[in-house]
């Protein structure tokens, strides 16, 4: 392979080895994705007055940028194109590789979740009793009641005079913490 290499002209050996590194380093970053290890670096700049926030910068819309970039010069140097005109049409496939990769992310980001149950979207649900919660919120007991879409088990008490139960049906009232309900006997 060195022969070959050293055949080439010196800006086509700069634009494969740009090539060829960004690629390994896209490569050894889509593995570690594929394994959830994926990670990023963005960098902001605080512009004093609210701030600026760059958002695009990062490790994955910097490896996109000279990844297209290399390939991109190789291709024209190849194709017996000067060196000026490859080095534009580089910088412009790259940067909207950059531009292209930073939206996508940018766009992914919106789409998680944090996976947190509120409880304060399970007032006026109503469940059933899992283990008797005492009176007068003297001792927390446990009630299943549906939350966001999925059957939930939480800390419950109650302020009305009589225990409550297990299997009885109860409507939440309040929330107390971000654990914690309170109910009423339907």
């Amino acid at each position: 392979m060195g022969g070959w290499f050293d055949d080439l002209t010196g800006d086509l050996q700069v634009f494969y080895v740009i090539g060829i590194v960004a690629g390994v380093f896209l490569l050894f970053q889509l593995v570690l994705l594929a394994f959830g290890f994926g990670f990023d670096a963005d960098v902001d700049f605080d512009g004093g007055d609210g701030g600026f926030d760059v958002g695009f910068l990062s490790l994955r819309t910097l490896t996109a940028f000279f990844f297209a970039f290399g390939w991109t010069g190789v291709i024209m140097k190849e194709a017996d194109q000067s060196t000026p005109a490859a080095v534009g049409v580089a910088v412009a496939v790259g940067l909207a590789m950059f531009l292209g990769v930073g939206l996508l992310w940018r766009q992914f980001t919106k789409l998680q979740e944090t996976g947190s149950v509120d409880y304060a979207n399970a007032v006026g649900v109503t469940g059933s009793v899992y283990l008797p919660i005492a009176a007068n919120r003297g001792r927390a007991g446990k009630v299943e009641v549906m939350v966001q879409g999925r059957l939930a088990v939480v800390d419950a008490y109650t302020r009305q005079d009589e225990d409550i139960p297990s299997k009885t049906r109860v409507r939440v009232v309040e929330v107390i913490d971000s654990s914690t309900v309170l109910v009423e006997r339907i």
